[in-house]
Order: C-alpha cells, then sequence, then structure tokens
C-alpha cells in the first residue's frame, strides 16, 4: 500500500454562530485541513481570539517545516 501524499495546513475562521467582529473575542477557530478538507471535527481548535489562533496556526505550520513534510 503506498502512502498518500497528504498536504496539511490551517485555516483561520470565524466560528459558526458568531460575529467575528471583534479580534479579542473568543470567535475564532484553527481547521486542520487535509488536502483541503477537515477530516475530523476533533482537528478543529475554537474559542480563541485572533490572535491565539494566528499563534496557533503558526506554530503548527512551523512544527511542519521544521518536520520536512
Amino acid at each position: 500500500m503506498e502512502e498518500e501524499n497528504l498536504n496539511l495546513s490551517w485555516e483561520i475562521r470565524v466560528s459558526e454562530g458568531r460575529a467575528g467582529t471583534d479580534p479579542e473575542a473568543p470567535d475564532w477557530e484553527v481547521a486542520e485541513l487535509e488536502n483541503g478538507v477537515v477530516k475530523k471535527n476533533e482537528d478543529i481548535y475554537d474559542n480563541l481570539t485572533y490572535a491565539e489562533a494566528q499563534q496557533i496556526a503558526g506554530m503548527w505550520t512551523k512544527k511542519k517545516e521544521d518536520a520536512g513534510v
């Protein structure tokens, strides 16, 4: 069995039902995308401020780059 060519990325977005107008409000989430699609709801981290969401997405992106994936 060949390993699938997996492209991981992270998307910062407004949580469903939230306004997303205040970057300090916990209206934001980070979703892990596999080939552009959320495969598991467990891979969505919510109740974040915009700054927290940026920090998490940046950290995961850096870990991916450091791993050479």
